[in-house]
């Protein structure tokens, strides 16, 4: 087995390494002028400050708008899908109406209160006038017949 950057190493296990041992540095000392700017540069300033006052408030504006958005649109959601249910149920109840209205008036029930409470009558044969079509669809009234 050679040593060196092409280690191979045969088995189903790592061989234990030996650490590296490294360099401890010291901490340098930093130059004056160094210093002010890293201080400088971790101090914010009263225009930064300002800044992001202004972005959270606006933030914060933005996602109450939102939130009461979204809160009408589920209440008209919810409204719609009331009326909706309404619609449904009236309609429902409008066709149990029709169908009992055409159900109780027949022809035999129309024909019997002409005759019985309306006192009507088959016309006899003198009442019956028969003419002759001159091929349109209508007949017009009040036309003498010779």
């Amino acid at each position: 087995m050679a040593r060196g950057n092409n280690t191979y190493v045969y088995g189903n296990t790592a061989r234990a390494l030996r650490p590296i041992e490294q360099e401890v540095r010291s901490p340098r000392r930093l130059s004056t002028k160094s210093r002010k700017n890293i201080k400088r540069d971790s101090a914010m300033n009263p225009g930064f400050m300002i800044f992001m006052t202004l972005a959270m408030v606006l933030t914060g504006i933005v996602c109450v708008q939102y939130i009461r958005l979204q809160s009408s649109l589920t209440t008209y959601v919810n409204t719609i899908s009331a009326m909706e249910i309404e619609l449904q149920s009236l309609r429902a109840e409008n066709d149990d109406y029709e169908s009992r209205i055409k159900g109780a008036i027949g022809l035999e029930n129309i024909k019997k209160r002409a005759m019985d409470d309306l006192g009507m009558t088959y016309a006899s044969d003198d009442q019956i006038v028969t003419y002759n079509s001159d091929g349109t669809d209508y007949v017009r009234q009040f036309v003498s017949l010779q």
